[in-house]
């Protein structure tokens, strides 16, 4: 049973960042509210941004290798963090060298997936804001990591998966060339394949049980309560997932595996499952993604991000740390005021070109940042999200 404080915020203390891309070597004590860290673009603004979120565990949200993050002409990266988390002071160390991650949790080895659940921070990015108009695979992809957030575990059981359809497809694929049978071993890849899918569409769904209330209220709150947004989990498979047990669903998972059999070693692939699966999101029960404007677009993704830090909320007991790299830009008044005033006042990290427009929030530091260096510390006044 979670024993956390109900409503803490997690609180980066104190962040040291060597040789990291293009940051050489910061350190910054960032206060506990608004953080604006400004200047023009290429000077590291994102790359501060990535470090604090690698810190979570998970991937990076760019599209990068893990070789890509030492800076150049050295042999090592290290984040390191000290933070307020779980009704207590704690460090995290993150160190990357070879091509390999390794952390340290207060001092002691952990795996890089151990810091899962124990830092939380959701990014707010441009590339998060094509969520909506982009294939499945970005959706799958942002309820994969949101539900790792919270649910740890979950990472195993999708890297189970992945190695099961891998093998799967390379014995498709030699059943086709006739390098082997199609009887015996594909029916074991099939029950080891249809366990581990019905895990994985059973923790999609009972997290959009959880996402989804949220996303209708933020949603009514962004569009003034003009339109309404819904989500549904679009699955590959047909069957009712919200109520199917365990047995049944893989039952079902198996039987629609065998129908497509033939298909599937035609094509060299499978076919179907949570690989292939869908999130639909609608505005007044319209596919947003094929009719939304781009205005609307954006409302989505934002609800879907937003209603993540009210789940992380919901389960962990804490504000998770909140990084918005260069996405007021993108956004119009209405959107940008919307989601500064819905934001948790937990700690946020906003990165931009300039600081201008930020006199109004309470509390805020602002650091310049070029060529990799933080300078210019500033305390400024006034009212958060007004």
């Amino acid at each position: 049973m979670d024993t956390r404080k109900d409503g803490c915020s997690l609180l980066i203390k104190k962040l040291i960042i060597r040789d990291f891309r293009n940051l050489e070597e910061i350190s910054l004590e960032p206060g506990e509210g608004v953080n604006v860290i400004y200047g023009n673009n290429a000077q590291g603004k994102t790359n501060l941004v990535e470090a604090i979120y690698l810190l979570t565990g998970q991937r990076s949200f760019r599209q990068t290798r893990e070789s890509d993050f030492v800076r150049f002409g050295q042999r090592r990266a290290e984040v390191f963090a000290a933070f307020f988390g779980e009704g207590r002071d704690q460090e995290v160390r993150l160190t990357i060298e070879g091509g390999k991650r390794a952390a340290a949790l207060n001092d002691l080895p952990a795996a890089v997936g151990e810091l899962t659940g124990r830092f939380f921070a959701v990014v707010f990015s441009p590339a998060g804001l094509s969520l909506v108009r982009d294939g499945p695979s970005q959706r799958r992809a942002f309820l994969d990591e949101a539900i790792t957030e919270v649910m740890p575990r979950y990472q195993k059981t999708m890297a189970a998966l992945s190695r099961t359809l891998y093998q799967r497809n390379s014995l498709l694929c030699d059943i086709a060339r006739r390098l082997a049978p199609e009887d015996g071993l594909l029916e074991v890849w099939d029950q080891s394949f249809a366990r581990l899918s019905y895990s994985i569409i059973n923790a999609r769904c009972r997290y959009l049980c959880r996402l989804a209330p949220y996303g209708e209220e933020i949603y009514r709150g962004i569009s003034g309560g003009k339109e309404r947004f819904s989500m549904a989990y679009q699955p590959s498979i047909p069957g009712d997932w919200g109520s199917l047990g365990e047995k049944e669903g893989e039952e079902v998972i198996l039987s629609a595996l065998r129908e497509a059999r033939r298909e599937d070693i035609k094509n060299g692939y499978t076919g179907l499952g949570p690989h292939r699966d869908d999130l639909e999101l609608l505005v007044d029960g319209v596919s947003a993604r094929s009719f939304g404007s781009q205005g609307q677009q954006r409302s989505c993704a934002l609800t879907l991000k937003l209603a993540e830090c009210r789940v992380i909320r919901e389960i962990s007991g804490e504000e998770p740390v909140i990084l918005l790299d260069d996405v007021l830009s993108e956004l119009d008044k209405t959107r940008r005021d919307y989601l500064l005033a819905g934001l948790a006042p937990g700690q946020l990290f906003i990165t931009c070109c300039d600081r201008t427009g930020f006199s109004a929030i309470r509390g805020g530091i602002t650091w310049r940042i070029q060529g990799g260096a933080l300078t210019g510390r500033r305390r400024i006044a006034g009212r958060r999200g007004s």
